[in-house]
């Protein structure tokens, strides 16, 4: 049975390609909040205005809807990153390229859900096909950074680094607590005085 054209307010229907996007976008406030074990399909479709079955229909399994929403995470920094190099001259130091990328990271910190769903990846690495997903991001991840960059291995380890740490912070929201704590400023790399 087809899943009925969903209407949306302007009185036009999402076609099936929307309903994916929905479904993706609903996954990862659920997958990053618990888990690929502990989110619900049913909770997902709810999120999305959809029946469970339709998700799916979509997807064909909670792990691959998982890796879809995993891959929409990866893409949104990617681009994040890409648009932060076009925006600046082409001829600028590794180390000004990286750092433009960071800054532009760092803006991500209160975007808690993408990169708390990150988190809940590597959690989930036991599993055989998310691990060669994570691989595979974090490969192209910092091929593209020593493509885009020229940045030696060392700053880009130092840069992955600086990252996951800010991976962290924004999971444990510490840019919330950053104002009376030293710890969450250290986190969220505010300058300390």
């Amino acid at each position: 049975m087809r899943e009925p054209e969903k209407t949306e307010p302007d009185g036009k229907r999402s076609t099936a390609g929307e309903r994916r996007q929905d479904v993706i976008a609903a996954g990862i406030i659920e997958f990053a909040t618990l888990g690929l074990h502990g989110a619900s399909t049913v909770t997902i479709a709810e999120r999305a205005g959809i029946s469970q079955p339709y998700v799916l229909r979509l997807f064909g399994t909670k792990r691959a809807l998982f890796l879809a929403c995993l891959e929409r995470v990866v893409e949104q920094i990617m681009a994040r990153w890409q648009g932060a190099l076009e925006a600046m001259d082409s001829g600028e130091t590794p180390e000004i390229k990286l750092r433009a990328l960071g800054t532009e990271y760092e803006g991500l910190v209160r975007e808690v859900h993408g990169l708390r769903l990150v988190l809940q990846a590597f959690s989930s690495a036991e599993d055989t096909d998310i691990r060669r997903a994570v691989h595979q991001s974090l490969g192209m991840m910092a091929a593209w950074l020593a493509a885009s960059t020229a940045a030696p291995p060392l700053a880009i380890q130092q840069f992955l680094a600086y990252g996951m740490m800010l991976t962290v912070a924004a999971s444990i929201q510490a840019a919330d607590v950053a104002n009376d704590e030293l710890w969450a400023r250290m986190f969220v790399v505010i300058p300390i005085e």
